[in-house]
């Protein structure tokens, strides 16, 4: 597939000021992104996805552009799709907030009802139990950060088993070491820096 129409956005607000006024009329959008080293401002990835799933859409498909640029597409969410552990905490944490739109919660009905919202029987694979208790600094850490943040990191970590045992271990072994310095990592590190 090529790249088609883009955008290139630097702040959620500007993102979500065309996604409400185009979710129901484009078919997607390529949003460029600047690599970090590239010192040019840019939208967080998070930011895109948060922002997304507010008015039903997903992201997909990324094509390099240059050395320094890429572009990810976004378009509506298919009703067949289904929700993934990191985007549901994602949902909760935008219907939390206020943000989430009537057509966003249509686009998931199929597999989320926050009327029935199931969060707290979350279990944490027992590998990944035993190593983060493995290590007590973080293991003290890890029960007294909140509990979504638990499960997005966690839900993350057992994503990774697809790409291999080396990527899974890694993932894990970075979050633990984070983890006992007391450090949040990912999506919620990258937010406290954005433009809302």
């Amino acid at each position: 597939m090529k790249i088609g129409q883009t955008l290139y956005i630097t702040d959620r607000t500007k993102w979500r000021s065309w996604l409400s006024q185009n979710y129901n009329k484009k078919p997607e959008i390529w949003l460029i992104f600047y690599r970090k080293d590239s010192g040019r401002p840019r939208l967080s990835y998070d930011g895109a996805v948060l922002e997304a799933l507010c008015f039903g859409w997903i992201d997909s498909l990324v094509k390099k552009i240059d050395h320094e640029s890429f572009a990810q597409r976004f378009s509506p969410r298919k009703k067949t799709s289904s929700l993934s552990q990191m985007n549901l905490e994602r949902v909760r944490e935008l219907i939390k907030q206020g943000k989430m739109t009537k057509v966003g919660l249509d686009a998931i009905s199929h597999v989320y009802d926050p009327k029935k919202d199931n969060s707290k029987n979350f279990t944490i694979p027992p590998d990944i139990l035993k190593a983060i208790k493995e290590n007590k600094a973080a293991w003290k850490n890890f029960q007294n950060f909140p509990p979504e943040y638990q499960r997005i990191r966690i839900a993350y970590i057992q994503s990774r088993k697809r790409h291999g045992i080396s990527i899974y271990k890694k993932a894990l072994s970075y979050f633990i070491k984070m983890t006992a310095q007391n450090k949040h990592i990912g999506a919620v590190a990258e937010r406290k820096n954005e433009k809302h």
